[in-house]
Protein backbone atom coordinates (compact mmCIF):
# COMPACT_ATOMS: atom_id res chain seq x y z
CA UNK A 1 0.00 0.00 0.00
CA UNK A 2 1.55 3.36 -1.13
CA UNK A 3 -0.18 5.13 2.08
CA UNK A 4 2.08 3.00 4.03
CA UNK A 5 5.71 3.37 1.94
CA UNK A 6 5.36 7.25 2.55
CA UNK A 7 4.43 7.36 5.96
CA UNK A 8 1.62 10.39 5.68
CA UNK A 9 2.12 13.03 7.90
CA UNK A 10 -1.25 12.48 10.67
CA UNK A 11 -0.25 15.52 12.74
CA UNK A 12 -0.44 19.06 10.94
CA UNK A 13 2.64 20.57 12.64
CA UNK A 14 3.36 19.99 15.94
CA UNK A 15 -0.11 21.68 17.09
CA UNK A 16 -2.09 18.54 17.62
CA UNK A 17 0.21 16.91 19.94
CA UNK A 18 -0.08 20.34 22.54
CA UNK A 19 -3.73 20.46 22.84
CA UNK A 20 -4.66 17.97 25.78
CA UNK A 21 -3.67 20.14 28.40
CA UNK A 22 -6.23 18.48 30.78
CA UNK A 23 -5.47 17.33 34.00
CA UNK A 24 -6.05 12.89 34.52
CA UNK A 25 -9.05 12.15 35.53
CA UNK A 26 -10.25 9.62 38.16
CA UNK A 27 -10.29 6.13 35.17
CA UNK A 28 -8.46 7.67 32.93
CA UNK A 29 -6.34 4.86 31.42
CA UNK A 30 -2.53 4.60 30.85
CA UNK A 31 -2.73 2.81 27.22
CA UNK A 32 1.54 3.10 27.23
CA UNK A 33 4.40 3.96 28.79
CA UNK A 34 7.74 5.50 27.39
CA UNK A 35 10.51 5.81 29.47
CA UNK A 36 9.71 7.99 32.07
CA UNK A 37 6.60 9.39 30.42
CA UNK A 38 3.06 7.82 30.07
CA UNK A 39 0.32 8.11 27.20
CA UNK A 40 -3.31 8.16 28.51
CA UNK A 41 -6.93 7.05 26.71
CA UNK A 42 -7.13 10.70 26.97
CA UNK A 43 -4.25 11.52 25.14
CA UNK A 44 -5.33 9.54 22.25
CA UNK A 45 -8.87 10.35 22.41
CA UNK A 46 -7.99 13.94 21.83
CA UNK A 47 -5.52 14.02 19.09
CA UNK A 48 -8.39 11.46 17.36
CA UNK A 49 -10.64 14.05 17.61
CA UNK A 50 -8.88 16.59 16.85
CA UNK A 51 -7.60 15.00 13.69
CA UNK A 52 -11.22 14.11 12.78
CA UNK A 53 -12.26 18.01 13.36
CA UNK A 54 -9.24 19.40 11.40
CA UNK A 55 -10.33 16.77 8.49
CA UNK A 56 -13.66 17.38 8.90
CA UNK A 57 -14.23 13.64 9.36
CA UNK A 58 -17.21 12.56 11.16
CA UNK A 59 -15.77 8.76 12.02
CA UNK A 60 -12.54 7.47 12.32
CA UNK A 61 -10.83 4.60 10.42
CA UNK A 62 -8.97 2.10 12.90
CA UNK A 63 -6.28 2.34 10.88
CA UNK A 64 -5.47 6.19 11.16
CA UNK A 65 -6.58 5.71 14.99
CA UNK A 66 -3.67 3.75 14.89
CA UNK A 67 -1.44 5.39 13.03
CA UNK A 68 -1.80 8.09 15.35
CA UNK A 69 -1.00 6.11 18.42
CA UNK A 70 2.01 4.64 17.03
CA UNK A 71 3.49 8.15 16.00
CA UNK A 72 2.64 9.50 19.56
CA UNK A 73 4.65 6.31 20.79
CA UNK A 74 7.54 7.41 18.36
CA UNK A 75 7.50 11.16 19.56
CA UNK A 76 7.92 9.89 23.44
CA UNK A 77 10.66 7.52 22.13
CA UNK A 78 12.81 10.48 19.93
CA UNK A 79 11.82 12.61 23.28
CA UNK A 80 13.23 10.19 25.89
CA UNK A 81 16.49 9.71 24.00
CA UNK A 82 16.75 13.38 23.80
CA UNK A 83 16.34 14.32 27.29
CA UNK A 84 19.00 11.09 27.99
CA UNK A 85 21.13 12.90 26.13
CA UNK A 86 20.89 16.01 27.46
CA UNK A 87 19.63 17.84 24.21
CA UNK A 88 18.78 21.51 25.04
CA UNK A 89 17.17 24.42 23.25
CA UNK A 90 17.17 28.04 23.52
CA UNK A 91 14.35 30.04 24.73
CA UNK A 92 14.91 32.35 21.73
CA UNK A 93 14.93 30.30 19.55
CA UNK A 94 11.98 28.58 20.92
CA UNK A 95 10.24 32.31 21.19
CA UNK A 96 10.69 32.26 17.56
CA UNK A 97 10.14 29.21 16.61
CA UNK A 98 6.74 29.39 18.34
CA UNK A 99 5.89 33.15 16.58
CA UNK A 100 6.82 31.68 12.78
CA UNK A 101 4.32 28.64 13.38
CA UNK A 102 1.89 30.48 14.69
CA UNK A 103 1.88 32.55 11.55
CA UNK A 104 2.20 29.92 9.45
CA UNK A 105 -0.98 27.91 10.64
CA UNK A 106 -2.85 31.72 10.68
CA UNK A 107 -1.84 31.04 6.89
CA UNK A 108 -2.95 27.49 6.56
CA UNK A 109 -6.82 27.88 7.92
CA UNK A 110 -7.31 31.50 7.09
CA UNK A 111 -7.50 33.50 10.40
CA UNK A 112 -6.77 34.34 14.46
CA UNK A 113 -10.26 33.50 14.89
CA UNK A 114 -10.61 30.18 12.70
CA UNK A 115 -7.54 29.24 15.25
CA UNK A 116 -9.40 29.76 17.96
CA UNK A 117 -12.57 28.30 17.02
CA UNK A 118 -10.69 25.26 16.31
CA UNK A 119 -9.00 24.80 19.77
CA UNK A 120 -12.05 26.55 21.66
CA UNK A 121 -9.63 28.99 23.22
CA UNK A 122 -8.40 32.69 22.92
CA UNK A 123 -5.12 33.21 20.83
CA UNK A 124 -2.39 34.18 23.88
CA UNK A 125 -3.86 31.01 25.44
CA UNK A 126 -2.97 28.51 22.52
CA UNK A 127 0.62 30.47 22.01
CA UNK A 128 0.83 29.27 26.50
CA UNK A 129 -0.54 26.14 25.82
CA UNK A 130 2.07 25.12 22.57
CA UNK A 131 5.21 26.65 24.46
CA UNK A 132 6.31 23.47 26.67
CA UNK A 133 5.41 21.32 23.91
CA UNK A 134 7.37 22.66 21.14
CA UNK A 135 10.35 22.72 23.40
CA UNK A 136 10.17 18.82 23.47
CA UNK A 137 9.68 19.01 19.51
CA UNK A 138 12.42 20.93 19.34
CA UNK A 139 14.51 18.62 21.97
CA UNK A 140 13.93 15.94 19.37
CA UNK A 141 13.91 18.06 15.88
CA UNK A 142 17.56 18.64 17.17
CA UNK A 143 18.46 14.96 18.19
CA UNK A 144 17.40 13.90 14.76
CA UNK A 145 19.18 16.42 12.90
CA UNK A 146 21.88 15.29 15.09
CA UNK A 147 21.73 11.83 13.88
CA UNK A 148 20.60 12.48 9.80
CA UNK A 149 23.51 14.88 9.01
CA UNK A 150 23.24 14.55 5.75
CA UNK A 151 20.76 14.02 3.01
CA UNK A 152 19.37 10.45 2.27
CA UNK A 153 20.99 10.10 -1.93
CA UNK A 154 19.16 7.72 -4.36
CA UNK A 155 20.74 6.14 -7.45
CA UNK A 156 19.75 5.96 -10.68
CA UNK A 157 19.53 2.35 -10.31
CA UNK A 158 17.24 2.57 -6.90
CA UNK A 159 15.31 4.60 -8.94
CA UNK A 160 14.43 2.16 -11.49
CA UNK A 161 13.94 -0.73 -8.86
CA UNK A 162 11.15 1.52 -6.53
CA UNK A 163 9.49 2.48 -9.80
CA UNK A 164 9.33 -1.49 -10.99
CA UNK A 165 8.09 -2.15 -7.10
CA UNK A 166 5.30 0.39 -6.87
CA UNK A 167 4.33 1.48 -10.06
CA UNK A 168 0.75 0.17 -9.70
CA UNK A 169 0.48 1.93 -6.94
CA UNK A 170 1.76 5.54 -7.16
CA UNK A 171 -0.36 8.19 -7.59
CA UNK A 172 -1.11 9.71 -10.71
CA UNK A 173 0.45 12.90 -11.70
CA UNK A 174 -2.17 16.11 -11.00
CA UNK A 175 -3.08 18.85 -13.07
CA UNK A 176 -0.24 21.28 -12.54
CA UNK A 177 0.41 24.67 -14.04
CA UNK A 178 4.22 25.57 -14.50
CA UNK A 179 4.14 29.37 -13.09
CA UNK A 180 6.26 32.57 -12.06
CA UNK A 181 4.94 35.44 -9.60
CA UNK A 182 5.07 38.88 -9.03
CA UNK A 183 4.11 39.61 -5.44
CA UNK A 184 3.19 42.83 -3.26
CA UNK A 185 2.22 42.66 0.19
CA UNK A 186 -0.59 44.86 1.62
CA UNK A 187 0.83 48.11 3.16
CA UNK A 188 -0.55 49.07 6.20
CA UNK A 189 -0.99 52.96 6.06
CA UNK A 190 -0.31 55.42 8.61
CA UNK A 191 -4.25 56.63 8.57
CA UNK A 192 -5.25 53.20 9.06
CA UNK A 193 -3.10 52.49 12.03
CA UNK A 194 -4.48 56.50 13.36
CA UNK A 195 -7.64 55.19 12.91
CA UNK A 196 -7.13 52.20 15.17
CA UNK A 197 -5.45 53.74 17.97
CA UNK A 198 -8.18 56.70 17.82
CA UNK A 199 -10.93 53.48 18.87
CA UNK A 200 -8.38 52.06 21.26
CA UNK A 201 -8.05 55.77 22.93
CA UNK A 202 -11.87 56.21 22.79
CA UNK A 203 -11.73 52.51 24.61
CA UNK A 204 -8.99 53.36 27.43
CA UNK A 205 -10.86 56.68 27.94
CA UNK A 206 -14.27 55.08 29.28
CA UNK A 207 -12.05 52.88 31.30
CA UNK A 208 -10.70 55.72 32.99
CA UNK A 209 -13.82 56.98 33.60
CA UNK A 210 -15.04 54.30 35.15
CA UNK A 211 -16.34 51.83 32.89
CA UNK A 212 -15.92 48.01 33.57
CA UNK A 213 -12.90 46.81 31.65
CA UNK A 214 -14.82 43.28 31.74
CA UNK A 215 -17.64 44.49 29.41
CA UNK A 216 -15.83 46.79 27.42
CA UNK A 217 -13.59 43.79 25.96
CA UNK A 218 -16.88 41.83 25.59
CA UNK A 219 -18.40 44.47 23.18
CA UNK A 220 -15.19 45.77 21.46
CA UNK A 221 -12.37 43.43 21.76
CA UNK A 222 -11.14 41.98 18.22
CA UNK A 223 -9.50 39.06 19.99
CA UNK A 224 -12.80 37.02 19.71
CA UNK A 225 -11.71 33.88 21.85
CA UNK A 226 -10.72 36.31 24.69
CA UNK A 227 -13.48 38.65 24.80
CA UNK A 228 -16.27 36.30 25.25
CA UNK A 229 -14.85 36.01 28.81
CA UNK A 230 -13.89 39.94 29.51
CA UNK A 231 -10.28 39.58 28.22
CA UNK A 232 -9.47 37.36 30.40
CA UNK A 233 -5.79 35.18 28.91
CA UNK A 234 -5.26 33.38 32.09
CA UNK A 235 -1.91 32.49 33.73
CA UNK A 236 0.95 33.15 31.70
CA UNK A 237 5.09 32.94 32.25
CA UNK A 238 7.57 34.86 30.70
CA UNK A 239 8.20 34.25 27.19
CA UNK A 240 4.73 33.62 26.29
CA UNK A 241 3.77 37.32 24.84
CA UNK A 242 4.70 38.99 22.11
CA UNK A 243 7.67 41.40 23.20
CA UNK A 244 5.84 44.63 23.01
CA UNK A 245 2.69 43.15 25.17
CA UNK A 246 4.88 41.42 27.55
CA UNK A 247 7.14 44.88 28.48
CA UNK A 248 3.98 46.32 29.63
CA UNK A 249 2.22 43.74 31.56
CA UNK A 250 5.13 43.59 33.57
CA UNK A 251 5.27 47.10 34.39
CA UNK A 252 2.04 46.94 35.76
CA UNK A 253 1.01 47.21 39.39
CA UNK A 254 -2.15 44.74 40.37
CA UNK A 255 -5.20 46.15 39.24
CA UNK A 256 -3.72 49.00 37.09
CA UNK A 257 -4.62 49.29 33.08
CA UNK A 258 -2.65 50.24 30.99
CA UNK A 259 -1.75 53.28 28.24
CA UNK A 260 -2.35 51.73 24.90
CA UNK A 261 0.15 49.36 23.28
CA UNK A 262 1.00 48.45 19.62
CA UNK A 263 2.20 45.41 18.98
CA UNK A 264 1.84 43.37 15.05
CA UNK A 265 -1.73 42.67 16.11
CA UNK A 266 -3.03 46.12 17.04
CA UNK A 267 -3.27 48.14 19.73
CA UNK A 268 -3.97 46.73 23.50
CA UNK A 269 -5.46 47.97 26.52
CA UNK A 270 -3.93 45.73 29.27
CA UNK A 271 -4.98 44.82 33.14
CA UNK A 272 -3.31 43.06 35.24
CA UNK A 273 -5.81 41.06 37.56
CA UNK A 274 -3.67 38.68 39.16
CA UNK A 275 -0.04 37.26 40.19
CA UNK A 276 0.76 33.86 41.31
CA UNK A 277 4.13 33.57 41.60
CA UNK A 278 6.10 34.24 38.32
CA UNK A 279 2.69 33.76 36.76
CA UNK A 280 0.61 36.46 35.57
CA UNK A 281 -2.97 37.23 34.47
CA UNK A 282 -4.14 39.24 32.64
CA UNK A 283 -7.11 41.01 30.60
CA UNK A 284 -6.71 42.69 27.28
CA UNK A 285 -8.96 44.55 24.62
CA UNK A 286 -7.11 44.42 20.86
CA UNK A 287 -8.11 47.00 18.44
CA UNK A 288 -7.01 45.35 14.91
CA UNK A 289 -5.90 47.57 12.29
CA UNK A 290 -8.20 48.67 10.50
CA UNK A 291 -8.13 47.88 6.68
CA UNK A 292 -9.44 50.81 4.38
CA UNK A 293 -9.82 49.44 0.65
CA UNK A 294 -7.76 52.61 -0.56
CA UNK A 295 -4.51 50.61 0.77
CA UNK A 296 -5.66 47.85 -1.57
CA UNK A 297 -6.21 50.12 -4.43
CA UNK A 298 -2.49 51.10 -4.28
CA UNK A 299 -1.12 47.84 -4.10
CA UNK A 300 -3.77 46.54 -7.31
CA UNK A 301 -2.67 49.49 -9.20
CA UNK A 302 0.63 49.39 -8.82
CA UNK A 303 0.90 45.62 -9.97
CA UNK A 304 -1.45 46.36 -12.83
CA UNK A 305 0.68 49.27 -13.66
CA UNK A 306 4.16 46.58 -13.51
CA UNK A 307 1.80 44.03 -16.09
CA UNK A 308 1.34 47.21 -18.08
CA UNK A 309 4.94 47.61 -18.55
CA UNK A 310 5.41 44.17 -19.09
CA UNK A 311 3.00 43.32 -21.73
CA UNK A 312 4.62 47.38 -23.50
CA UNK A 313 7.86 45.76 -23.76
CA UNK A 314 9.33 48.05 -21.02
CA UNK A 315 10.73 45.54 -19.12
CA UNK A 316 10.35 41.19 -18.99
CA UNK A 317 8.30 39.88 -16.12
CA UNK A 318 11.33 38.28 -14.84
CA UNK A 319 13.21 42.07 -14.63
CA UNK A 320 10.02 43.14 -12.78
CA UNK A 321 10.09 40.28 -10.26
CA UNK A 322 13.38 41.02 -9.67
CA UNK A 323 12.93 44.41 -9.56
CA UNK A 324 9.48 44.58 -7.66
CA UNK A 325 8.74 41.37 -6.23
CA UNK A 326 8.77 41.23 -2.72
CA UNK A 327 8.98 37.47 -2.45
CA UNK A 328 12.50 36.64 -1.65
CA UNK A 329 11.94 33.01 -2.31
CA UNK A 330 11.55 34.25 -5.55
CA UNK A 331 12.08 36.98 -6.95
CA UNK A 332 15.99 36.58 -7.60
CA UNK A 333 15.05 33.74 -9.96
CA UNK A 334 12.35 36.11 -11.94
CA UNK A 335 9.60 35.10 -9.95
CA UNK A 336 9.74 31.09 -10.48
CA UNK A 337 7.66 29.03 -8.68
CA UNK A 338 7.86 25.59 -10.38
CA UNK A 339 5.14 23.68 -11.10
CA UNK A 340 1.92 23.66 -8.84
CA UNK A 341 -0.79 21.05 -8.49
CA UNK A 342 -3.89 22.27 -8.79
CA UNK A 343 -5.35 21.00 -5.36
CA UNK A 344 -2.97 23.42 -3.74
CA UNK A 345 -4.43 26.95 -5.64
CA UNK A 346 -6.46 29.08 -4.34
CA UNK A 347 -9.53 27.76 -5.27
CA UNK A 348 -11.48 31.16 -6.25
CA UNK A 349 -8.61 31.60 -8.85
CA UNK A 350 -8.36 28.22 -10.60
CA UNK A 351 -10.72 28.92 -12.89
CA UNK A 352 -9.22 32.19 -13.86
CA UNK A 353 -5.74 30.64 -14.24
CA UNK A 354 -6.74 27.46 -16.41
CA UNK A 355 -8.12 30.02 -18.68
CA UNK A 356 -4.89 31.83 -19.24
CA UNK A 357 -2.72 31.42 -22.31
CA UNK A 358 0.91 30.06 -22.04
CA UNK A 359 2.96 33.29 -21.04
CA UNK A 360 -0.85 35.24 -20.38
CA UNK A 361 -0.19 37.47 -16.97
CA UNK A 362 -3.19 37.43 -14.93
CA UNK A 363 -4.81 40.38 -13.03
CA UNK A 364 -3.68 40.95 -9.40
CA UNK A 365 -4.94 37.95 -7.41
CA UNK A 366 -5.25 38.35 -3.53
CA UNK A 367 -3.67 36.08 -1.77
CA UNK A 368 -3.07 35.37 2.41
CA UNK A 369 -5.35 35.51 5.21
CA UNK A 370 -7.75 38.52 6.48
CA UNK A 371 -4.49 39.42 8.84
CA UNK A 372 -1.77 39.18 6.34
CA UNK A 373 -2.22 39.62 2.81
CA UNK A 374 -1.19 41.08 -0.39
CA UNK A 375 -1.62 40.50 -4.09
CA UNK A 376 0.39 38.81 -7.20
CA UNK A 377 0.46 38.94 -10.62
CA UNK A 378 0.42 34.58 -11.67
CA UNK A 379 2.29 34.07 -15.56
CA UNK A 380 1.57 30.66 -16.58
CA UNK A 381 4.69 29.04 -18.80
CA UNK A 382 3.72 25.10 -18.89
CA UNK A 383 1.33 22.92 -17.95
CA UNK A 384 0.80 19.04 -17.21
CA UNK A 385 -2.32 17.11 -17.96
CA UNK A 386 -3.13 14.36 -15.10
CA UNK A 387 -1.21 10.94 -16.25
CA UNK A 388 0.33 8.01 -14.46
CA UNK A 389 3.34 8.39 -13.80
CA UNK A 390 6.60 7.09 -16.13
CA UNK A 391 10.20 6.53 -15.74
CA UNK A 392 9.97 8.70 -19.15
CA UNK A 393 8.23 11.95 -18.13
CA UNK A 394 8.17 11.96 -14.36
CA UNK A 395 11.91 10.52 -13.69
CA UNK A 396 12.61 13.29 -10.92
CA UNK A 397 9.23 13.05 -9.06
CA UNK A 398 9.73 8.92 -8.99
CA UNK A 399 13.15 9.80 -7.27
CA UNK A 400 11.59 12.15 -4.73
CA UNK A 401 8.95 9.42 -3.47
CA UNK A 402 11.88 6.29 -3.85
CA UNK A 403 13.84 9.04 -1.79
CA UNK A 404 10.51 9.04 0.75
CA UNK A 405 11.32 6.05 1.02
CA UNK A 406 14.67 5.24 2.09
CA UNK A 407 14.52 8.07 4.70
CA UNK A 408 12.04 6.47 6.24
CA UNK A 409 13.01 3.06 6.26
CA UNK A 410 16.43 4.16 7.99
CA UNK A 411 14.07 6.29 10.11
CA UNK A 412 12.18 2.98 11.02
CA UNK A 413 15.42 1.42 11.73
CA UNK A 414 16.69 3.91 14.21
CA UNK A 415 13.75 4.06 15.93
CA UNK A 416 13.85 -0.05 16.28
CA UNK A 417 17.21 0.94 17.75
CA UNK A 418 16.33 3.73 20.13
CA UNK A 419 13.74 0.93 21.65
CA UNK A 420 16.66 -0.94 22.95
CA UNK A 421 17.56 1.50 25.26
CA UNK A 422 13.86 3.29 26.08
CA UNK A 423 11.84 1.48 27.92
CA UNK A 424 7.96 1.16 26.07
CA UNK A 425 5.08 -0.71 27.74
CA UNK A 426 1.97 -0.73 25.43
CA UNK A 427 -1.27 -1.90 27.45
CA UNK A 428 -3.89 -2.40 24.95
Amino acid sequence: MIIKIFKILLLPLFFLAAFNVYAQKEGDRIIAIVGNDVILESDLQYQMQMYAKQNNLTSMNPAIAQQIFQQMITDKIILAKAEQDSIEVKDEEVNRELEYRLKSLIQQVGSEDRIQEIYGMPLVKIRLTLKEDLVKKMMSDKLKRKKFTSAVKVTDKEVREFYNDYKDSLPPAPEEFEMSHIFKSRKLTEQEKQLSKETALMILDSIKAGADFSELAKRNSDDKGSAINGGDLGFAKKGIFVKEFEEALYSLDLNEVSEVVETEFGYHIIKLTEKKGDQLRAQHILVSFKKLESSDFETIALLNSIKDSINSGSFTFEEGAKRYSEDKETNLSGGYIGFVPVEKLDSNYVQEIRLLNTNEISKPLRVGDDMNYGYELLKVTGKNEPHKLTLETDFERIKKYATVLKENKQYEDWIEELKKSIYVDIKF
